[in-house]
């Protein structure tokens, strides 16, 4: 239920969310009034070629900026566009006969003007002028067209090894005006590889067409330059025009895929190395971290980030979160702040990919092998690992961003990334289906890899390629804060019904974040998204231009602005997260909390060892305390001669045989891990606790089983020896307690009572044992029952030397946890 408190919060929430923004729109609003034009910029339409007489292919493209201004209170400066700026444009040599169909206008709102441009009827360079009449301190534009040349089968592809579908023609003077007979030199340039022309210097035939073609080589992916330099300098009358630059491109998709799918799979395992270098490095650290979860929603979300900037994952953030609910040692509203600072945390990967570190991969990659090659111990081990990591991440992002480059060009690329384009059309916000079709296809992307910072680092480099816009590359990255998710969800699968919920609620967190910013892509703020625009403002570079700047700097700040402002937006609104969780997936909680297992390890938690080690010793301790019970219960059934009991004691002592198999084989799997040394020695401690808490509840029975002896003798114990046997008992249960609140408790004090108390109750047995001898003589106890009680003693003598053990092996247990607590206390 809704109640008004939590309503408050969320109003708070989505005012935090706001008010940069705002503030920044109201900066960005007073800016925009002082722009006056500066400066005449051509984006696009010079330099075409053409032929008499032909409307141009391409529309003259004209931006008009203001002056150079500050941005905000930062160093960076920039031009803005200026709208409603009257522009014209006139051709230089007006006997040429070329015309701008739209000479005269104004800018638009984003500060541009479009005409097309008609080829006059002289063959050569036919230059214009763009000017603002009304405009003095703007300096005028020339610019040139080149007419009488057209070219054909420019921009080709074809796959690696072939030759290109189309010939390569170049036509002089046009269909009414063929100039044959003009000598056409082809040659080859920037190709590397064994590529060749089927001809050099060709002749226009009769229709003015010099023809020839290009042979590929096979494993090369990439563009081939062809320049066709046009007239002879040894024979006057001939036409010479500038060189015309002619291109050509081959594809290897076994090369293009092992190229990138490798570069991913490097940028996947350097990030895992440098995961679990840095976990090696943390040490003990995340299990102090995790003491912060008993905290506020604050010191969660804080401990969320921190963990995850350690281990940089947010998928594996969100499966130890996962964990830790279901071994009940999160409640679910702790589990959700965890999960909101872990989406902060997880953009740390991002912004480092963003920076041009490429130089740095090779020498890190050098260094962390030398390193590796000479680590001893953890630490060195994990400094070494996470260098080795650094270098592999952008060795592989390197390999990824090296060969999109060379595909950015493409026809068929281009064809296959407009299928969801969300550049907007002038005067509009971005197009709705597209943004949702991007949004999907990160979202999947994602939930294939199962890591965000993988897709976020692709999507980043495929940015950098020009193969994504920023209006793209945005949704793109939104889908995968949704995706990213699903590793949790697949986590979440065979747990409790709260770890279930705890998934649930990361991906509502999510995706409620997305639907949100998708609304906001349809503020405008100087005719961009809002967000969009408040990107472009804290980040340098213009990613607007017509050839952005910074693109991977910006998509970064976007990762990371959004996950931001949408933790501040659902922070004070856990409580509702967790509300909705509990709507969708209702019902009971599974069979690992009904009570049919001593414990329960969570597998998830072995990726860290620290919690993995901390919950193998609760389960250890949950498995003594049942084992003492149970040996308490069995004398107390045979001092009542209560056989009802016997299905329910032997069902006890099944699950303490359970316990110790899970048990057993979760640190066997825990010793695969990369672990420090004081990890790696506490473990086989542990097992040998294990066994001896498992013959305690061998011990019991046995004692039980005694019952159906003692009946058969028809005689009673006297009642001096049933003192004894309680007395035993009882210190034998108080023995056993004082263990487990030694343990529990780290308490030094109470292990070394128990120690001396397993010593008096040894030399108790030892009494107890010449006692009975005693009344074996004068016949105050039968031979039969004399057996039956020497073997009652040796087995509670047997429970008191096995918790002797335990003793003993736990201050190495204390030990342990001690000195990692001295050690983190001397980092900090």
């Amino acid at each position: 239920m809704i109640t008004p408190a939590l309503k408050r919060r969320f109003l708070l929430g989505v005012r935090l969310c706001l008010l940069p923004l705002l503030l920044a729109m109201l900066a960005g609003c007073g800016r925009r009034e002082e722009h006056t034009p500066a400066l005449i910029l051509v984006r696009s339409g010079a330099k075409q070629i053409g032929l008499p007489g032909t409307e141009s292919k391409d529309d003259l493209l004209i931006e008009i900026v203001g002056p150079l201004r500050r941005i905000g209170l930062s160093n960076q400066k920039r031009r803005y566009p200026v709208a409603n700026v009257p522009i014209r444009i006139e051709s230089i040599e007006t006997d040429t006969g070329a015309v701008a169909l739209t000479p005269e206008g104004k800018t638009d709102v984003a500060g541009t003007f479009r005409s097309k441009l008609r080829f006059g009827a002289t063959i050569g360079d036919q230059y214009f002028r763009i000017s603002c009449p009304d405009v003095d301190n703007v300096e005028p534009v020339i610019f040139y067209l080149i007419c009488g040349i057209e070219v054909r089968g420019d921009n080709q592809q074809t796959m690696a090894g072939d030759e290109t579908p189309e010939p390569i023609q170049v036509q002089i003077g046009g269909p009414e005006n063929p100039q044959a007979g003009v000598p056409v030199f082809f040659k080859l340039v920037s190709d590397p590889t064994k590529a060749r022309l089927t001809a050099s210097r060709v002749l226009t035939n009769a229709k003015g067409i010099a023809t020839t073609r290009l042979h590929t080589t096979k494993g090369f992916t990439g563009k081939h330059e062809i320049l066709a330099e046009i007239g002879d300098r040894e024979h006057s009358g001939m036409y010479q025009f500038r060189a015309i630059p002619i291109t050509a491109m081959s594809l290897s998709w076994t090369k293009l895929a092992i190229q990138v799918l490798g570069g991913l799979a490097l940028f996947i395992y350097g990030m895992t190395l440098m995961s679990d270098g840095l976990q090696l490095i943390a040490g003990n650290r995340l299990k102090n971290i995790l003491q912060m979860f008993t905290g506020n929603r604050i010191s969660a979300v804080l401990a969320g980030l921190g963990i995850t900037a350690l281990i940089q994952s947010s998928s594996a953030t969100t499966v130890m979160v996962v964990g830790f609910v279901n071994a009940q040692l999160l409640n679910l509203t702790q589990a959700i702040g965890v999960i909101f600072g872990a989406a902060i945390g997880t953009t740390v990967t991002a912004q480092m990919v963003s920076f041009n570190l490429e130089v740095l991969a090779m020498p890190a990659i050098c260094v962390g092998v030398i390193a590796l090659l000479g680590a001893k111990k953890s630490n060195s081990r994990g400094i070494a690992y996470t260098i080795l990591g650094f270098g592999l991440l952008f060795f592989g992002m390197m390999l990824m961003s090296d060969e999109m480059k060379l595909i950015a060009d493409f026809p068929s690329f281009k064809a296959a990334f407009q299928h969801f384009d969300c550049t907007p059309k002038p005067g509009s916000g971005l197009p709705l289906i597209p943004v949702i079709g991007a949004v999907l296809v990160g979202t999947i992307m994602t939930m294939i890899v199962q890591s965000s910072s993988a897709t976020v680092g692709l999507t980043i480099a495929l940015a950098q390629s020009g193969l994504l816009n920023f209006y793209t590359a945005v949704p793109l990255i939104l889908g995968d804060n949704i995706g990213t998710t699903i590793t949790g969800l697949l986590a979440s699968l065979n747990a409790s019904r709260t770890a279930k919920q705890a998934a649930v609620a990361a991906t509502i967190f999510k995706t409620l974040g997305v639907i949100i910013m998708i609304a906001l892509f349809y503020v405008p703020w100087n005719g961009v998204p809002c967000f969009l625009h408040l990107i472009d403002l804290i980040t340098a570079g213009d990613v607007f231009a017509e050839h952005p700047e910074n693109i991977g700097r910006h998509l970064a700040s976007a990762h990371t602005v959004f996950n931001v402002l949408n933790v501040l937006a659902f922070l004070p609104f856990i409580d509702f997260v967790a509300w909705l969780s509990r709507i969708l997936v209702p019902g009971r909680a599974n069979g690992k909390e009904d009570g049919s297992r001593i414990c329960y390890l969570e597998q998830n938690l072995l990726n860290a060892p620290s919690a993995a080690l901390d919950q193998s010793i609760i389960a250890l301790i949950k498995m003594t305390t049942a084992a003492v019970d149970l040996s308490r219960d069995a004398v107390n059934a045979f001092v009542s001669k209560d056989t009802t009991v016997g299905d329910k004691l032997v069902k006890r002592e099944g699950m303490i045989d359970q316990a110790q198999h899970d048990i057993m084989e979760y640190l066997v799997k825990l010793t695969r891990r990369n672990l420090r040394e004081q990890q790696s020695a506490i473990i086989p401690v542990l097992m040998h606790c294990v066994n001896d808490v498992e013959r305690i509840g061998d011990r019991a029975i046995n004692i039980y089983d005694l019952i159906n002896n003692l009946e058969a003798t028809a005689t009673d114990f006297s009642p001096r020896a049933m003192l004894e046997i309680k007395e035993i008992e009882l210190n034998v249960s108080k023995c056993g307690q004082m263990l487990v609140d030694g343990i529990s408790g780290n308490d030094y004090t109470l292990i070394d009572k128990v120690m001396t108390q397993c010593g008096e109750i040894s030399q108790l047995c030892a009494r107890f044992e010449h006692n009975h001898e005693v009344r074996l003589h004068s016949k105050d106890c039968s031979v039969e029952n004399g057996v039956i009680y020497v073997e009652l003693l040796a087995n509670l003598d047997r429970i008191s030397a096995h918790l002797l053990n335990l003793a003993e092996r736990s201050r190495a247990i204390l030990d342990h946890r001690m000195s990692f607590r001295s050690e983190e206390k001397g980092k900090a």
